[in-house]
């Protein structure tokens, strides 16, 4: 009697295959490698974004919080608005005049031979609150007091404006420009002889002739 023959097994399928692939196969390394850019993609773009927005949203956030530090430090609303030691008083623009009387000096020019006349006289600071305020013969009493006071300077306060004007050419005086550095020249000097006691408002020129 013949015996039966044994089945003989089905080959797997391809999908079967597949499953049965041992782990640590290439295509199993190459999937996990897959995933691992993956990852690495999607964290660097969450970190990225994260910092772009940190950069672009820091300073508005910031903002109220670094100006109320700023005002606390400054001491509020009232510090802001008193400017008293922040800034240098400014400047008067009036005061006692003391004049230096007419100046005839000759001038630096060399093809010919050419002098000024003028006269010449400093508006000064009063250091005095009275200034501007009294009249009639308080007012005169004050000026004559000034002059005075002011008596000692003036012949030294006359060599510095002779050694100004001599120094110059007649063309240098004869535009805006060469008589306003005249001018400042002049208004230093003094200061550096008053010493801070008074101070030049403005140096006047009055009948400033060039012949």
């Amino acid at each position: 009697m013949a015996r039966p023959t044994k089945a003989k097994d089905p080959k797997p399928k391809a999908e079967d295959a597949e499953e049965i692939l041992e782990e640590g196969s290439p295509r199993q390394s190459i999937d996990i490698i897959n995933i691992v850019i993956m990852a690495l993609v999607i964290f660097l773009s969450t970190t990225f974004s994260s910092a772009a927005s940190i950069y672009f949203l820091a300073p508005i956030a910031l903002k109220p919080i670094l100006s109320q530090i700023t005002v606390k430090t400054t001491g509020g609303d009232a510090a802001a608005g008193d400017d008293s030691g922040s800034e240098a008083p400014a400047e008067p623009t009036i005061g006692p005049v003391l004049p230096l009387e007419e100046f005839t000096v000759n001038l630096k020019d060399t093809t010919t031979e050419r002098y000024l006349r003028a006269n010449i006289s400093l508006s000064i600071t009063a250091d005095d609150p009275k200034f501007g305020t009294l009249t009639g013969e308080a007012a005169t009493k004050w000026q004559d007091e000034f002059k005075a006071e002011m008596a000692s300077y003036v012949p030294s306060i006359r060599d510095i404006v002779i050694a100004s004007l001599t120094k110059r050419t007649s063309a240098e005086l004869s535009t805006a420009i060469g008589k306003q550095t005249l001018k400042d020249e002049i208004k230093q000097n003094v200061d550096g002889l008053l010493q801070g006691k008074h101070k030049v408002i403005r140096v006047n020129l009055e009948n400033f002739i060039i012949q």
